[in-house]
């Protein structure tokens, strides 16, 4: 009778974080991060993290004090800003091994090239 209960409050918690994560999805701006921050706030509560309780309810009371619209546009243009940073320098480093790989290309070529003059020399000397 017990583990069914237990079994019963576990899926309960369960549905509960995770209705309440989709719930987040359709806010925006403040509201959503305000949203978040109390789910993690019950998770915290949850998993006794003294710590962590106290960080989230910090941030909770700097994001009701100090959010709005502006800040959030901010945040999330600083957010995409440092992803396209990120994918220059990718795009950068691919492109810097594409032409490694067009000099080794070249090399190569040269190289053959210079075997294949060596094996007409080595022709012509037996030839004598």
């Amino acid at each position: 009778m017990k583990l069914k209960t237990i079994l019963t409050v576990f899926l309960f918690a369960i549905s509960f974080i995770g209705f309440s994560q989709s719930n987040c999805k359709n806010l925006k701006g403040c509201e959503r991060k305000l949203c978040e921050l109390n789910i993690k706030l019950t998770a915290a509560k949850k998993a006794g993290n003294q710590n962590q309780i106290k960080g989230v309810e910090d941030a909770i009371a700097q994001t009701k004090k100090n959010c709005t619209t502006k800040t959030v546009n901010k945040d999330l243009d600083k957010k995409v800003k440092e992803k396209q940073q990120k994918v220059n320098e990718r795009t950068a480093d691919l492109n810097e091994a594409i032409k490694d790989k067009e000099k080794i290309d070249k090399k190569r070529k040269k190289l053959n090239e210079a075997k294949v003059e060596l094996n007409k020399a080595l022709a012509e000397q037996k030839a004598k």
